[in-house]
């Protein structure tokens, strides 16, 4: 499929069928993107694409992101459909909760597979195109990468090594006219921590999500869960002109769940 981009900037955001991607799509949509979204090939992925067609220009490439090797072809897909590149969000990656003992290798496998050798490989693909437009790469860490928790080890372990990724791309960066950025949400009401609250409302005995949900706020000692429209504000301000001298940045949006200094 090939379309015509209308002079846009094109944004690839990755695991933008649902959550903070496609909400994240979306609101760059609005404000004149157009937008290749990437996730799992399956209907929620392109019922997300045709409701952000009716913005903006928009494809849904699916694909399974585990496979790395298919990456670059991706990339140039979307070069080929669009005409450009300048913008890649890579926000795909969910990984298993549990301590220890409640993980196997093949979990910590999956885990990295997505969200950290998959954003390796599509800055790797997209990195010449950003560089010839100026553009810039904002990866989804998290603020595990801050605040380690015994029940979160895949995804902490995770989160640093894209803290580190990323703030060491940010030089090649600053060498080639790309702007790279890292954001680390806390708490995000999605999908996630609805099964989570769920979960907590069950083993408490009282099977209220409200109740459940204050008193997980009041156990993290944070001001509120966010919303991915907190997010993808925070992705459009960094795309703005006022966020253009924000570089090399790993940035906390979490409602203070990360105390440290």
């Amino acid at each position: 499929m090939t379309t015509q981009a209308n002079d846009r900037n094109v944004a690839l955001v990755t695991g933008a069928s649902q959550g903070i991607g496609f909400t994240v799509a979306k609101r760059l949509a609005e404000a004149g993107y157009a937008i290749a979204l990437v996730a799992i090939d399956n209907e929620t992925l392109h019922k997300a694409a045709a409701e952000i067609s009716k913005i903006a220009p928009a494809i849904a490439y699916g694909a399974d992101l585990a496979k790395t090797s298919q990456i670059p072809d991706i990339v140039s897909k979307v070069v080929a459909d669009f005409g450009r590149l300048d913008v890649v969000f890579n926000g795909a990656g969910a990984t298993k909760r549990g301590a220890l003992d409640d993980l196997s290798d093949a979990d910590w496998i999956a885990g990295f597979s997505v969200k950290f050798f998959g954003t390796v490989a599509f800055t790797r693909a997209a990195w010449p195109h950003l560089k010839e437009n100026r553009g810039s790469l904002i990866n989804i860490a998290g603020a595990l990468g801050h605040t380690p928790n015994r029940e979160s080890l895949i995804g902490g372990a995770i989160c640093s090594a894209l803290h580190n990724f990323t703030k060491a791309i940010a030089e090649q960066g600053r060498l080639d006219g790309v702007q790279v950025n890292s954001i680390n949400p806390g708490w995000i009401d999605t999908g996630r921590l609805e099964t989570q609250l769920e979960s907590k409302a069950k083993k408490t005995g009282h099977n209220d999500r409200a109740r459940a949900a204050s008193d997980m706020i009041s156990e993290l000692q944070i001001s509120r869960f966010g919303q991915p429209d907190d997010v993808a504000g925070l992705v459009l301000y960094l795309l703005s002109k006022g966020g253009s001298f924000v570089h090399g940045a790993s940035l906390d949006i979490d409602g203070g769940l990360t105390k440290g200094i």
